[in-house]
């Protein structure tokens, strides 16, 4: 790896290896959150229970591997924004005009690289989700079949009964 230590405004010295050590870090971490939300989604889909737990505790694991770091880099920012005249909430991307020249173009690129990544995450847990609630919509299915008197109910917003499945199924029901 290259130093890149340099002034880049009086008075201010800047290690950008501490920034692009973060920004690889954050990388890698959402790169095996990705990972285990598609483990966790082959779980869902073959069924497995067992390892389905285990992975949402991995994936819980590592999305607050995830949060951390996200954390230390908006205080990175926060604090290199403040260095360099603008306000502190100043997003990286806006803060990489600031950077020598040299470092620009890969500071670009891993910020695109997490953004690309972070999409992805957000994409693969809404679609677990929804595997989920499909999966539990056919479970409720399959027990009002076998045993209509065991359909899940709840409570609405008044308070009064209401289940959550009809009795009905679109399942043949003939032996």
């Amino acid at each position: 790896m290259f130093k890149v230590s340099q002034q880049v405004s009086p008075g201010l010295t800047f290690s950008w290896e501490d920034l692009l050590g973060l920004l690889r870090d954050e990388l890698q971490e959402y790169g095996g959150l990705i990972g285990l939300l598609s483990a966790q989604q082959q779980s869902i889909l073959n069924r497995k229970p067992e390892s389905l737990m285990e992975l949402n505790q991995s994936v819980q694991t590592q999305m607050e591997a995830s949060q951390i770091l996200h954390s230390r880099r908006k205080g990175f920012v926060s604090t290199l924004a403040e260095k360099f005249g603008e306000p502190k909430s100043s997003t990286l991307s806006e803060l990489v005009d600031h950077f020598p020249d040299v470092t620009k173009p890969m500071f670009y690129s891993l910020i695109e690289e997490i953004n690309n990544l972070i999409s992805q995450v957000r994409k693969k847990i809404e679609q677990n989700q929804r595997l989920l609630m499909r999966l539990s919509e056919v479970t409720d299915q399959i027990l009002s079949v076998t045993d209509p008197a065991s359909q899940t109910k709840t409570y609405n917003r008044k308070g009064d009964l209401k289940r959550l499945s009809n009795g009905r199924s679109n399942l043949s029901e003939s032996a």
